[in-house]
């Protein structure tokens, strides 16, 4: 993830203080999921390949890729704790708690039971995203509230039958991805990196995303160090790819399927309106919710955000779309609302500034920085959303 860091991008105002807080992140770095384990498993015999094809002078790695390889062993973690927080998961979050401390550390040193909210989906790597968080704020006493069963800001669409059956389980969802599969770029992608290889067996799908998968779990952003996998795959071949992530996305949690992701988004911006409005009396300091990329995407957006002027589809890849995963909700991906209040406590004196990953947020008001006003009418809306379509 290309993130900033709050401890600098932070706004500052001369005689202004932060009052509240509001985070929605992403859990951390997680192993694979099961179908995606069953695609790495089924395209491990490919390293076999790569090795004695490179012997027989077909392929144009390098020696020292080719080391790597011989030397790599598929770490076991990864088939023994299929989906959950990853080590370096579990740092990405300690580390967001501990900038977030850092930055606000006069807010946040003291907090009593009635001043925070923190809370999780109910699935293991997200309450451990949210433990490895609350670590990283540094105060071990905070209360974390129990994952809720039921209906829940952080995933309404959980019982929706018209999103599950229409969408999650509709085959057509993902037909802009089949689509891309067939254009010249995409087969040309594939060919590019089985001639890379020279090896005899020809490359699925399927074994293109499992090299891609291979890459990028057994890579490390936090120790700069990379699989041996990513040397299979070359930059532009990595940005074909990611159109085909940005695809899923797009028509599974965001504007291909925009009205429904736009109220099933808003609901949970809902809720930064109400934290706020109830803050600037005397409220919750800071309220920090860990979710998942369709939250994340449907938070998007509800708000409008990486919008193109035309939805992106299959038939081409669009190179200058906004919408691009790697931004919007990839591992430990989070939006961030600071409410400000300057001076006396007169609705002009209060401003709210946005944060994407950690970076000012300027396209969502004035270079991210939203007078009590503005903020007042872009987010009340969201208080009448409706989600009856279920």
């Amino acid at each position: 993830m290309i993130r900033g860091d709050i401890r600098d991008s932070v706004i500052k105002f001369p005689d202004c203080e932060p009052i509240s807080i509001w985070v929605l992140m992403r859990h951390g770095k997680r192993n694979p999921s099961i179908n995606f384990l069953r695609e790495m498993k089924e395209t491990l015999f490919i390293k076999d390949y790569i090795v004695s094809s490179y012997e027989r002078g077909n392929s144009t790695l390098c020696a020292q890729d080719i080391d790597n390889f011989r030397d790599w062993i598929i770490e076991d973690e990864i088939f023994e704790k299929v989906n959950q927080l990853s080590d370096e998961g579990y740092e990405e979050m300690v580390r967001i708690g501990q900038r977030i401390k850092q930055t606000f550390t006069k807010l946040l040193d003291e907090l009593s039971r009635g001043d925070y909210t923190l809370q999780s989906l109910k699935q293991t790597r997200i309450q451990a995203s949210l433990e490895a968080y609350v670590k990283g704020l540094g105060n071990k006493h905070l209360y974390i509230e129990p994952s809720k069963d039921g209906f829940d800001i952080l995933a309404p669409f959980k019982f929706c039958n018209k999103y599950i059956n229409g969408v999650i389980l509709n085959n057509a969802t993902f037909m802009e991805v089949r689509k891309y599969q067939q254009t010249s770029e995409y087969l040309e992608t594939k060919n590019r990196i089985q001639r890379r290889l020279g090896i005899d067996y020809s490359l699925t799908d399927e074994n293109v995303m499992a090299i891609w998968n291979f890459c990028r779990s057994n890579s490390s952003g936090i120790l700069n160090k990379f699989s041996p996998w990513c040397a299979l795959l070359s930059a532009e071949d990595l940005e074909v790819i990611e159109y085909i992530e940005d695809l899923k996305h797009y028509y599974r949690n965001g504007y291909g399927i925009y009205e429904m992701s736009k109220a099933f988004g808003a609901i949970a911006l809902s809720d930064i309106l109400v934290k706020f409005q109830n803050a600037k009396s005397n409220g919750t300091k800071i309220t920090s919710y860990v979710t998942d990329s369709t939250v994340m995407d449907m938070m998007v957006t509800a708000l409008g955000l990486f919008k193109d002027a035309a939805p992106i589809t299959g038939k081409e890849r669009k190179r200058d779309r906004k919408w691009k995963t790697s931004t919007i909700s990839t591992f430990s991906s989070n939006i961030l609302a600071v409410l400000n209040r300057c001076g006396n406590t007169t609705d002009e004196n209060f401003n709210v500034v946005f944060y994407y990953n950690e970076e000012p947020l300027k396209s969502i008001c004035n270079e991210g920085v939203c007078s009590w006003k503005e903020f007042e009418d872009k987010f009340t809306p969201f208080l009448d959303t409706k989600i009856d379509f279920c």
